[in-house]
């Protein structure tokens, strides 16, 4: 075990003594253990420094122990030490350790009354502070706490190991604190670290440094305390301070104050924008303290803070979008304020600076357009548009002016191609122009010219502000507006550029800045931004390749050379070189330079993760997941950690495109992120390599080779020293790019040209090798996909050549870098090669990796157990012959002392420690993929399932946090194909331990686990949790909302539980919106010993070193990583020995408030319950009587009605919260209360309705929704529950709806007032589109309160003073909306100035139509329905107010008298439309509902006033009719009774001169019939179509009348009196069809009704319900028949009547035969 070994092993015991008998420790013991920690705590061996830190823990933890202030100073001075030369366990182990020292100088001190100056405390566990301590008898005051650190932090020469450690020792230290803490001391926090982190030095930092120092304090700032620690209210209260203390410090109010340090301002402004998205709507709390003091701060001097200030307006509207159309005018004015100040020749430089600032203001917020288009007006961005173009068209003479005018244009521009296809494709022909006026092709006279330096930045300065443009238009409207066509011109304007840049010198001197901008910028990053812009451009119009094949080959040399020849590249951050005085041959990391530019090397590789060609990434999880190695991770601490590895550190002002534009906010997430590009040099370099991975694949094979060669001699190049980090550098960028290209041309389907195997592909390998066995882990990971992919995409023998290769190299070297290099090359290659392929290579190749992973070195062997898992992955089925053999290794391996964690001598070990992952975690992702192998064949052999299970369990009790990760996925696997043999009952408390960790992946798989399990039987989940699972999910949406799964497992426990507890969900939902998310009297969550304990939770993850080793994880801060969960109970493991039970947590248990998203998320769920309920159809939960009866019979019963009151309580509270996103819920929950109970009787008041005795509170819910904190879309939804409520019949009383009837008449007074509706109730300044919005709710409500009138008595007397204004209104609308649904550049041609006013004046409201459309058109959509309905009503009732309303409509007059008006068309045209696209199989009832409305509406529209003399052409006719044929085939009864009253309306509307018109006149379709088939019913006529309608409906209710065989199953289950309701309005027709039809045909139509009616006599089912309708029918037609009929038709009528007396006399003679014979018998 050697000395450390055991060394470690006593301490660890000694940690394990003090935590089970601490008290017993005396003092000279104590004072002895100390001395031997202090030295620990220095020792090379890293592993000893962990474990010693941990027992010093222990000692501070639970040992009794006097300090003073003084002591306390001393241990951590001696403590910090640890850090110097750390790995992150130690840094871990260590910041833990001062964290908890420093968290117990706030315990209560005493004083000695003989040394009245000296406070001491007592540690231990009797000492817990108290709750309730007076700031003043603490043992240090916060500030005396927080300098201790920061001296240390300032200290000159501390290297940045030491500062990252200081900065987690902080983190941990709040989170010991805990919430109430950091929320009562925020401003002290918040001030000492801007302060002291940023500018402690009071030097000024230089840019590097100053970004590294940002990210510190907004690791601590945000991802610690305002994202995790801080409540709602805490979030806002940060924002008032940080605004009160520094946005407003600028500029400073008197002369001697110092303004605040940049850097702090910048910080200060970007956590703001941080703490603003976090709230969400909860924003609008702060948003009037926020707004005038960032508009101040866009005049400071400083690019870096404009651009802050401009990225946190615009996280502002995007929060609290009622800001947009304030804020957006108010910028531009400004604006054009200082535009037109320009021409003054007294112009300042800040002015300028201004300018600038004020137009990434305006596009910023532009860039919020598509994601709230119900606040914007397209009559801002045209103004925008406007002046862009004014300003490219009339520049000023002098250049600096010009530059500024023409920046200020493109931004515009640029922020503009973000507003969507539709918007752009209006523009698109002007700035097609405009980019050509200025993007111009050099002549010959300017290639040779000489310029001033001057006159060369104003040249690049324009271009790049248009190709900046042009790259925001590519990249937004890639998939619309970019054809082949403007593909094209804009390659060649590209291609301008690049000829003028031809022209340019090669280098500039670094120290040149550009005169012509007015923040300091080099001359070179102009360059540089210029040609990484094209780059861009060039990636981004990738998919049309043959654009610029011309210059494909200059661009892929220009490329390749931007990113190997990095000497060439001067740094952006204006780093001087550093000179690394480096032992030759002794390796320097690239990472670790601090300089901001890290010798040129590319920042696509970030870790693990290499972001390149990303778009041609598979998008499974899997895959993903292991090609940026997830796993390696240090979850809490990510990213602060990330800043040792990364030497460039990127900034919203080092690439300001990304704030005005969208592309950059992730679809996932919806929330905005704050953007960090890199400086241009970096930037420069990124762009060339993915320029390169996307030309090269389409290069011939000689062109490859060459560009092979010349790699070749670049990485081999003797002047590169073989470790430096420049050459470093160079492998990286190569290797990335390589990657990248290899990645493209195995995703192009149609392979273009592959790899020709021989020399290209020889000097590929060669590079590549040399990348492999790089000591850098980074490149290494990425140098063996490369060599992955090339062998897949080779192929042939260069599989087996490259296997052999790095066989032989494992076999005759040593050296762990290469041997691990090596073993995951072998793994990548079965990866991409694939199972089939590389098969025959198994054997061999898995061999070669057992030996690997025994190797006692543990990069090694840690490195060839991932190969072994990536290899088990891919092989599949291939794989299992290797099970058993695999299984077996991992369990020895497992057993053996050299793969324990920290095992070795001290340099192996060390080694060991910054590896990063440990065998162990290996040895579970192993057993993973094997599970999978192994498939269902688990549960047949029992011998492998056991050794799983066992290895599982092993796992599942390691003390490291990720090696449980493992072990749950491999559970999770195990539940796929071998469920029985795990045990729900004691898995789910294991889950439910780990839920609350702080390691948040740990936490993400255990709640993926338990999702699966609730998806198979979450009534068993739950019995199986022990008591408060939900309260610990509902916490979880408030400290990790990125966890979706979390939902998924409510969800799921929602869907099985619903039906039959429906309390519980109101009770979740009633503790939720009540702000406490403690559990309704069940049984606390935490065992109260442990969280009375709540000081004590060690931070570090195991105590031992064996676990603690490696890195702990995270999963990046996007999904709500940061800091684990300090609202649940922190919950860290301490040791091995007790980390078997569940007791081994320790806990910070941190209460804060429910988040607005939680209780959104829980009124959610209840409305969902509702649904579900009213969905079963079960009576008692919606029937108070019934319900109670079923109570009393049954003793107990959980209905929903009898919570009818908590509901109501429940949208009141929502109604009225201070979220719009809340309000809107608790509406939309209110009007689910009142449509479902509407009808519930109240059983103690007879006669009485339940929901009557809640009116008040129904009113007081609705009311604040027109007050003028309310916003558009409240309004529109709450006026349609008004009418909802009012409609339904609860309360028939006017006087007691007054107050709801208030506000609805209300409301249609200002749609009547106004033609551009501005304002409802006190809802003030609508903007155009959220005006149409309000104005169609208000119309539908009304339509509401019309159709049910139809019902309800009382609601006459409310509509009746308004129908005369309403009428017109609602034809308006549904005019409005089918001329919005036609293509609306029709519109735009015609120009027609009515229309919808979606904006004063008509001509920007027909120009936007279609942008428009976009944005209103779903409002339409929601309402024209059941304005149709209402219409239709009025009609059909003959209401004088619609009778002037048609009268008064222009559209309605008949311009021609062949056609019907156009009203008509319209009316006519929304119903059929609607009919043609729906069918009750398709989505359920509400279809069968707008059938019926259409259907209805037609039948009203089928008369002659509307339609028209002469109704509907003939085409339109048919074609109508075929819509009806089909109905009747599909729909029920009911629609197809709607039908058959249309078509008798027809017939008595129009008869004969309508329908049959085609038979009498020449026709010339008839004529071709009639020539075909003489004698034969015409098929083209329309009363052909007619008869088929009718005989389709008596085929499917006769079934016996068809000759062929159909299936009646639809009609069996109608009943025969709905037959019969069915039937009898045909035969009415029938015999009205046979009196209209011409003579000529008056016989075949009688043949067809006598033999309908024949069968119908015949049917003894239905002779009783409809003989009298066949009598009255025949009664009808017979009459007048004779008379027209020629004496020729009378012999066949005569027949035709014999045949249909015979066959019904056949029919009685054949039942007269069968009763004789039954009569016969019986008497027999």
């Amino acid at each position: 075990m050697g000395a450390t070994g055991s060394k470690q092993q006593a301490v660890n015991a000694f940690t394990l003594l003090l935590k089970g008998a601490g008290k017993a420790a005396t003092e000279p013991i104590l004072k002895e253990l100390t001395k031997h920690l202090k030295n620990g705590l220095v020792d090379k061996a890293l592993v000893m420094r962990v474990a010693c830190a941990q027992c010093m823990q222990a000692v501070i933890q639970h040992a009794k122990q006097t300090f003073t202030q003084h002591d306390v100073e001393n241990f951590l001075q001696l403590f910090l030490r640890a850090f110097e030369s750390s790995t992150f366990p130690v840094r871990r182990a260590v910041s833990s350790l001062c964290a908890t020292l420093l968290a117990f100088t706030q315990s209560t001190a005493t004083v000695d009354p003989n040394k009245p100056n000296i406070k001491h405390a007592t540690t231990g566990e009797d000492a817990k502070r108290n709750t309730d301590i007076q700031p003043g008898n603490t043992l240090m005051s916060v500030d005396e706490m927080l300098n201790l650190l920061s001296t240390n932090y300032n200290k000159p020469n501390m290297s940045r190991e030491f500062k990252i450690g200081v900065i987690e020792t902080y983190a941990t230290l709040f989170v010991l604190l805990g919430t109430e803490f950091v929320e009562s001391n925020y401003a002290v926090i918040a001030r000492h670290v801007l302060r002291e982190l940023l500018d402690g030095t009071r030097q000024s930092l230089r840019a590097s440094d100053g970004s590294f120092a940002r990210a510190q304090v907004f690791f601590l700032l945000h991802s610690t305390i305002g994202k995790r620690l801080l409540s709602e209210q805490g979030q806002a209260m940060a924002i008032r301070h940080l605004i009160a203390e520094w946005v407003k410090g600028w500029p400073p109010l008197q002369r001697n104050h110092l303004p605040p340090n940049k850097h702090a301002l910048i910080c200060a402004t970007n956590l703001i924008s941080a703490l603003v998205c976090e709230l969400g709507g909860g924003a609008n709390a702060v948003q009037d303290v926020i707004v005038d003091p960032l508009f101040v701060l866009l005049t400071h001097p400083s690019f870096s803070v404009q651009a802050a200030a401009a990225w946190c307006i615009r996280c502002v509207c995007y929060s609290v979008p009622s800001n947009l159309p304030y804020l957006l005018p108010r910028a531009l004015n400004m604006l054009e304020k200082d535009l037109s100040n320009m021409s003054n020749p007294s112009t300042t430089q800040d002015l300028l600076r201004r300018a600038i600032a004020y137009a990434y203001t305006v596009g910023a917020i532009m860039s919020v357009f598509p994601a709230r288009p119900i606040y914007t007006s397209f009559e801002l961005s045209a103004r925008a548009m406007s002046l862009a173009t004014q300003l490219l068209k009339n520049p000023s003479k002098t250049p600096h002016i010009a530059s500024i005018q023409t920046q200020v244009a493109w931004i515009l521009v640029g922020s503009l191609m973000c507003l969507g296809p539709n918007l752009v494709k209006l523009h698109l022909p002007q700035l097609l122009l405009l980019w050509k006026s200025a993007l111009p092709k050099p002549t010959g006279k300017e290639a040779n010219a000489i310029r001033a330096e001057a006159e060369w930045s104003f040249l690049f300065h324009t271009r790049e502000c248009a190709i900046s443009s042009i790259y925001s238009f590519l990249v937004h409207n890639s998939e619309t507006l970019v054809t082949l066509d403007v593909a094209k011109r804009i390659a060649a304007l590209l291609n301008n550029t690049l000829a003028f840049l031809a022209t340019a010198p090669n280098t500039f001197s670094p120290t040149t800045l550009s005169p012509c901008v007015p923040h300091q910028t080099k001359l070179i990053d102009q360059y540089y931004t210029l040609r990484r812009r094209i780059s861009e451009c060039f990636v981004t119009i990738r998919p049309l390749l043959s654009t610029y094949e011309s210059s494909l080959s200059s661009l892929l040399r220009n490329s390749l050379n931007a990113f190997i020849e990095v000497d060439k590249i001067q740094s952006s951050s204006g780093a001087h070189a550093q000179v690394t005085a480096s032992v030759p041959g002794q390796f320097v990391s690239v990472w670790s330079t601090a300089d901001g530019h890290g010798y040129g090397v590319t920042s696509k590789m970030q870790g693990y993760r290499i972001d390149v060609a990303m778009e041609n990434d598979n998008g499974d999880d899997d895959s993903h997941d292991n090609h940026s190695k997830e796993w390696v991770t240090k979850d809490r601490f990510q990213h602060v950690e990330e800043l040792l590895e990364r030497p460039i550190i990127g900034s919203a002002e080092l690439d300001p495109i990304y704030i005005y534009t969208t592309f950059a906010s992730t679809a996932e997430n919806k929330s905005l992120v704050l953007p960090r590009p890199v400086a241009p040099s970096t930037g420069y370099v990124d762009t060339s390599i993915e320029l390169f991975a996307t030309l090269f694949p389409s290069q011939p094979p000689p062109v490859q080779e060459s560009t092979f060669e010349h790699i070749a001699s670049v990485v081999k190049d003797a002047r590169l020293e073989k470790n430096s980090p420049r050459r470093a550098a160079v492998l990286v960028n190569v290797t990335v790019a390589l990657l990248g290209a290899f990645k493209n041309m195995m995703s192009n389907k149609k392979k273009i040209h592959g790899i020709a195997s021989g020399r290209a592909t020889q000097l590929v390998q060669e590079i590549l090798m040399e990348a492999i066995v790089h000591p850098d882990p980074y490149l290494r990971n990425a140098a063996s996909e490369t060599i992955g992919r090339l062998t897949a995409i080779v192929g042939g023998s260069f599989v087996a050549a490259q296997m052999q290769q790095l066989v032989d190299l494992v076999v005759s070297n040593r050296d762990p870098d290469v041997r691990a290099g090596c073993a995951l090359a072998i793994g990548y290659i079965y990866t991409h090669v694939g199972g089939m392929a590389a098969a025959p290579h198994l054997k061999t190749l898995f061999g070669i990796l057992v030996s690997l992973s025994s190797d006692p070195h543990p990069v090694v062997h840690a490195w060839a157990l991932e190969a072994i898992a990536m290899t088990v992955s891919a092989a599949g089925l291939m794989f299992s012959t290797y099970v058993n053999s695999t299984l077996g290794m991992v369990a020895k391996l497992y057993l053996s002392e050299t793969h324990e964690p920290g095992s070795g001598s001290v340099a192996v070990s060390n080694a060991g420690m910054s590896v990063g992952f440990s065998a162990y975690q290996e040895f579970g992702r192993i057993i993973y993929e094997l599970i999978g192998t192994m498939g269902p064949e688990l549960q047949a052999s029992s011998k492998i399932r056991e050794l799983c299970l066992n290895m599982v369990e092993e796992l599942k009790l390691e003390p490291d946090e990720r090696v449980n990760v493992e072990a749950i996925r491999c559970i999770q696997h195990f539940l796929m194909f071998a469920p029985k043999h795990l045990d729900t009952q004691e898995l789910v408390p294991y889950l439910q331990s780990q839920i609350v960790s702080l390691h948040l992946p740990l936490k993400k798989a255990a709640v993926t686990c338990l999702y699966q399990l609730v998806q198979r039987d979450a009534e068993l989940v739950f019995k199986a949790a022990q008591p408060g699972l939900d309260t610990e999910l509902f916490k979880m949406l408030d400290t990790d909302p990125g966890l979706s799964d979390v939902k998924n497992v409510i969800r799921s426990w929602l869907k099985e539980t619903a039906m039959h507890e429906p309390s519980v969900w109101v009770n979740i939902t009633k503790r939720i919106m009540s702000g406490t998310n403690k559990p309704d009297k069940t049984s606390p969550t935490v065992d109260p010993k442990v969280s009375a304990n709540s000081r004590g939770g060690s931070f570090d993850g195991p105590a031992t070193l064996g676990n603690d080793d490696f890195d702990d994880d995270d999963f990046g801060d996007d999904d709500g990583a940061g800091f684990g969960d300090e609202e649940q109970q922190v919950d860290i493991t301490t040791t091995v020995a007790d980390a078997s039970g569940m007791t081994s947590r320790l806990t910070v248990n941190v209460e804060i408030p429910p988040r607005w998203r939680t209780q959104l998320f829980a009124l959610q769920c209840l409305q969902k319950t509702i649904e579900i309920i009213s969905s079963s159809g079960i009576r008692e939960h919606f029937d108070l009587i019934y319900a109670r009866v079923r109570r009393q019979q049954a003793g107990f019963g959980d209905y929903l009605v009898f919570r009818v009151p908590d509901l109501i309580k429940l949208s009141f509270t929502a109604a009225t919260a201070h979220v719009d996103e809340l309000r809107l819920a608790g509406i939309s929950l209110l009007r689910m209360v009142i449509e479902k109970f509407a009808n519930t009787a109240d059983p103690d008041l007879e006669g009485t309705l339940l929901l009557e005795q809640y009116a008040a509170q129904i009113g007081a819910a609705l009311t604040p929704a027109f007050g003028a904190d309310s916003s558009s879309e409240i309004v529109s939804a709450a006026v349609r529950v008004c009418a909802i409520y009012v409609g339904s019949g609860i309360v028939k009383d006017l006087y007691q709806l007054g107050r709801v009837l208030k506000l609805l008449v209300s409301s249609l007074d200002k749609v009547k007032s106004e033609s551009e509706l501005t304002g409802v109730g006190e809802v003030k300044d609508l903007s155009p589109h959220a005006s149409v919005m309000v104005k169609l709710s208000v119309l539908n409500a009304w339509a509401e309160l019309q159709v049910a009138s139809q019902r309800q008595d009382y609601l006459k007397q409310i509509l009746q003073p308004n129908l005369m204004a309403l009428s017109p209104l609602w034809l308006r609308s549904l005019q409005d909306y089918a001329r919005i649904r036609l293509e609306s550049d029709i519109v735009a041609l015609t120009n027609s100035t009515e229309g919808i006013q979606t904006s004063s004046s008509g001509g920007i409201d027909s120009m936007y139509s279609a942008a428009t459309k976009q944005v209103v058109l779903p409002y339409y959509r929601k309402s024209w329905l059941k304005i149709m309905e209402a219409v239709a009503s009025l009609i059909e009732s003959g209401a004088p107010s619609m009778h002037d309303a048609l009268a008064n409509n222009p559209d309605a007059e008949q311009t021609d008298p062949e056609r019907p008006s156009n009203l008509f068309c319209v009316l006519f045209g929304l119903c059929i439309e609607s009919l043609s696209r729906i069918s009750s199989s398709s989505s359920g009832r509400s279809d069968v509902s707008t059938m019926a409305i259409c259907l209805k509406a037609l039948r009203t529209f089928v008369q002659p006033s509307l339609a028209g003399e002469h109704f509907l052409p003939k085409a339109i006719f048919l074609e109508l009719m075929n819509v009806f044929d089909r109905l009747i085939q599909t729909e029920g009864y009911r629609i197809q009774l709607i039908i058959i009253e249309i078509i008798q309306r027809l017939t008595k509307n129009y008869g004969a001169n309508y329908l049959c018109d085609d038979l009498t006149n020449d026709n010339s379709d008839i004529d071709v019939d009639r020539a075909l088939e003489p004698g034969v019913f015409p098929s083209a006529a329309k009363l052909y179509y007619v008869l088929r309608l009718l005989i389709n409906v008596f085929l499917q209710a006769l079934p016996t009348m068809s000759t062929t065989k159909r299936s009646s199953s639809r009609i069996s289950n109608t009943s025969q009196e709905h037959v019969a309701v069915l039937l009898g309005p045909c035969l009415d027709e029938l015999g009205l069809l046979v009196n209209i039809a011409p003579a000529s045909y008056k016989i075949d139509l009688l043949a067809i009704c006598f033999y309908i009616f024949s069968e119908i006599l015949v049917d003894s089912k239905l002779d009783e319900l409809l003989a009298p309708r066949v009598l009255v029918s025949l009664k009808s037609t017979l009459p007048q028949l004779e008379s027209s009929l020629e004496s020729t038709e009378k012999r066949a009528l005569s027949r035709v009547t014999c045949a249909m007396l015979h066959s019904l006399l056949d029919n009685l003679f054949k039942e007269f035969v069968f009763l004789s014979t039954v009569t016969r018998e019986l008497v027999l």
